[in-house]
């Protein structure tokens, strides 16, 4: 047993030191530097810290923040870089110096990155003409990533009915298509005045992307926006979501075997085992996002009849309000490891506290902090009801960057409903 355990600190150690975040914020809350003695409360901290992605920092949420539009965060994935590189690489070296022979390199690097610039803008526009429907319509957007294989709007629920969700999948198209005509007039016009050259080149570029984004998203199957497209109009016609998403989830999956057909036809025929490879990845990705589409559309439905009474805590480990950082670190954090704790004073429950509330107080001032003066104070919008939905819990979560809720009822506290509790419950059978 002693092998074992040590064994098991080892793995533990050996893990945080692989994340250098997580260890950082394990020495400013503990005060010193982990030994193989610490196995339980490192075990505290890792399991605190998996239940807040937004304490452990800017590598656990796989993005670099850009920038933000009418409040949208816009996020860079890693394996974006990789398809920007992809695509400035294949302007300079392929695309401008196949129609504009005789060019320097500066000039052709230079014109692979002012178009790729501009065809990336044109992915984001579509994204966030999503986005902004999807606002108007009374659905926020967590943030908008852009990937590998695009871009994605992060709505932080599905649509209740066809209309909206036809206005919200047939917004990125119908930009994508104005912006194609668009690119498509000024080659024109470049083309009846028979000058530069190298502006044409490029706007023809983005004429043909564009063109071509368009009738790909269009393809009847999700994850695509025709795919949804096509679940709003079956929706329409049959009633039930649950079904549409079904069927339309299978198209995108037929979708994807026929695109790795053709993979394998460009390998093995053509010889063009780039183009075969990437089309086959491409259809791998679309395949699992469309089975994951299905899975979230079952999640969704069953999310709106189960009752946060059903899910909750009813076992609460409370903190006085009165009590110091440092009481609230050493008996509570790494006793009960949890990550969060209502707040009561004089037995009224007043608000709650959790570590990222402490990480940003200086370690020398815990003793003289109380719990009170961090905590984040109750209101309406970051408390639940018991007779709450599960869709609701999960919203309310999403939008307070919170991963446990109070449940209340007549100013007194009834439970707690976690992340866990509602992924537990949502991974029964349905």
């Amino acid at each position: 047993m002693a092998y074992k355990a040590r064994v098991r600190d080892i793995r533990i150690l050996l893990k945080m030191r692989r994340r250098k975040n997580d260890l950082s914020l394990f020495r400013r809350i503990t005060g010193h530097r982990l030994t193989l003695g610490d196995s339980e409360p490192i075990m505290g901290i890792m399991r605190i810290l998996r239940r807040e992605p937004s304490v452990a920092g800017f590598w656990r949420n796989r993005g670099i923040p850009l920038f933000s539009v009418m409040g949208i965060r816009v996020v860079a994935d890693y394996s974006w870089f990789l398809i920007v590189a992809l695509i400035v690489g294949s302007l300079s070296l392929g695309w401008f110096p196949s129609v504009l022979p005789g060019r320097s390199t500066v000039q052709y690097v230079s014109l692979g990155l002012i178009t790729a610039f501009f065809f990336f803008a044109s992915v984001f526009v579509h994204e966030l003409a999503h986005s902004l429907v999807s606002v108007l319509n009374g659905i926020p957007v967590r943030r908008i990533t852009l990937f590998l294989f695009g871009g994605v709007a992060e709505i932080s629920r599905e649509p209740s009915d066809p209309t909206t969700e036809l206005k919200i999948a047939m917004a990125g198209p119908i930009v994508s298509a104005v912006l194609a005509v668009i690119f498509w007039g000024i080659v024109i016009l470049f083309g009846l005045g028979r000058g530069r050259p190298a502006a044409q080149s490029s706007f023809l570029y983005l004429a043909v992307a564009n063109t071509f984004l368009l009738f790909f998203n269009l393809l009847p199957g999700l994850p695509l926006d025709g795919g949804r497209v096509l679940r709003a109009l079956i929706w329409r016609s049959t009633g039930s979501m649950r079904r549409a998403t079904y069927l339309a989830s299978m198209a995108g999956k037929a979708i994807a075997v026929i695109m790795i057909a053709v993979g394998l036809l460009l390998i093995l025929a053509a010889r063009q085992i780039i183009s075969g490879l990437w089309l086959i990845m491409i259809a791998m990705f679309l395949r699992q996002a469309a089975d994951a589409s299905y899975r979230r559309a079952v999640v969704n439905q069953a999310s709106h009849s189960i009752r946060v009474r059903d899910v909750m805590t009813r076992d609460v480990v409370v903190v006085q309000a009165d009590a110091t950082l440092s009481d609230l670190i050493e008996r509570y954090f790494l006793h009960y490891h949890f990550m969060c704790y209502p707040v009561v004073s004089a037995g009224r429950l007043t608000g709650y506290v959790s570590i990222k509330d402490v990480s940003h107080i200086d370690r020398n001032d815990w003793g003289n902090t109380s719990v009170e003066a961090v905590m984040t104070r109750l209101t309406s919008e970051n408390v639940l009801s018991p007779g709450d939905t599960i869709a609701r819990a999960v919203g309310v979560m999403s939008a307070r960057g919170r991963g446990r809720l109070v449940v209340v009822q007549d100013g007194e506290l009834l439970g707690i409903v976690t992340r866990g509790d509602i992924m537990n419950r949502e991974g029964a059978p349905l």
